[in-house]
């Protein structure tokens, strides 16, 4: 801050080493009261956060925040201090957009890529907490797999792609969410609900329902095939797995699919997941962007809640988990109004 003295001298009592980031750390732990799920939000480690806020605190020689029970919650000096931080991003925010509708053809929006199993699941709960981040920012959705979806990140068409990550060219970075298994999911009428060992012979006699031809999926279940040395004697590609999951409910065939996305139907008992014999059919889950730019809070903070959300909205007996020395996971959460 600049001030202009009685002896009309300027004098800086700006905090040299606070950062707008930092600021924008500070108000978010104030509003969700997790360091862990701050964390999530601004795509930094736990470590991070709390390095930051002792940092603030110590510049400002007073405590922000004090804690209580497994939450936290803001002092006396930090309530004060958030209604000047957020009028000082608030004015920040509306100036940069000022300038971008002056001198630009207008604001850039986020222009993101789900594969629609996965956007099933977590794109809700990401956007409502995105919009209560950035109520300013419009959010562009589309729906591809992975092969197209990567296509439109090299492009510059889309910012960021959530899909099954595999075989990255070296101008996309890939941040993984979760991988899986695909394993068969029938009818709890059809024979194999019961049956402990499914042969070469059986698969190669049955009728299957997969997932389009143009997708990783597809060439996974390919390959899966070839090393069990079976060629199929007939199937039907379809491009939903609600669809697939409505076929195999009637017995109509087998469905090769990740059992998360047929978690509710597993549970009830209208369909069965049996594990896929010798061989494991194993996918990435990443979010992918363009690996020579750096990223926009925006798109960390939108990159952020696709972890929190991949986390706490896909059923965990179904996934493997990133390892926790690749990033931090946060702890303990569970989305507003779950």
């Amino acid at each position: 801050m600049i001030v202009l003295d009685a002896n009309h001298e300027y004098h800086s009592y700006m905090l040299e080493d606070v950062d707008l980031k930092l600021l924008r750390t500070f108000a978010i732990l104030a509003r969700v009261g997790s360091f862990t799920r701050s964390a999530a939000l601004m795509d930094v480690t736990q470590s991070a956060v709390s390095h930051g806020i002792r940092r603030l605190e110590s510049r400002l020689g007073c405590s922000l925040f004090y804690k209580k029970g497994k939450s936290i919650h803001l002092t006396p000096e930090g309530r004060f201090f958030l209604g000047h931080v957020q009028r000082m991003l608030d004015l920040f925010d509306r100036t940069v957009q000022s300038v971008g509708k002056k001198f630009q053809e207008g604001r850039r929006d986020l222009n993101v890529t789900f594969a629609g199993s996965v956007a099933y699941f977590i794109l809700a709960p990401v956007l409502r907490e995105f919009r209560e981040c950035y109520p300013d920012v419009s959010v562009i959705v589309r729906l591809e797999d992975a092969p197209l979806a990567q296509k439109a990140v090299e492009e510059g068409n889309t910012d960021l792609a959530i899909v099954v990550e595999d075989r990255l060219p070296k101008s996309l970075k890939a941040h993984e969410l979760f991988q899986d298994r695909l394993q068969f999911v029938v009818s709890p009428r059809h024979s194999w609900a019961e049956r402990q060992r499914i042969t070469a012979r059986d698969i190669s006699a049955e009728h299957f329902l997969l997932y389009g031809r143009n997708t990783i999926t597809f060439r996974e279940i390919e390959d899966f095939l070839l090393k069990m040395g079976v060629k199929l004697s007939s199937h039907v590609e379809i491009p939903s797995f609600e669809i697939m999951k409505q076929l195999a409910q009637l017995g109509l065939g087998v469905a090769i699919m990740a059992p998360w996305v047929a978690a509710r139907e597993l549970q009830e008992g209208s369909l069965v997941a049996r594990p896929l014999p010798r061989f494991l059919i194993r996918r990435r889950w990443s979010v992918v962007h363009q690996a020579g730019r750096e990223l926009s809070q925006a798109e960390h903070t939108f990159l952020g809640l696709c972890r929190l959300a991949a986390k706490t909205k896909i059923p965990s007996d179904w996934v493997v988990r990133r390892p926790a020395a690749l990033a931090p996971e946060p702890q303990n959460l569970r989305w507003a109004g779950a």
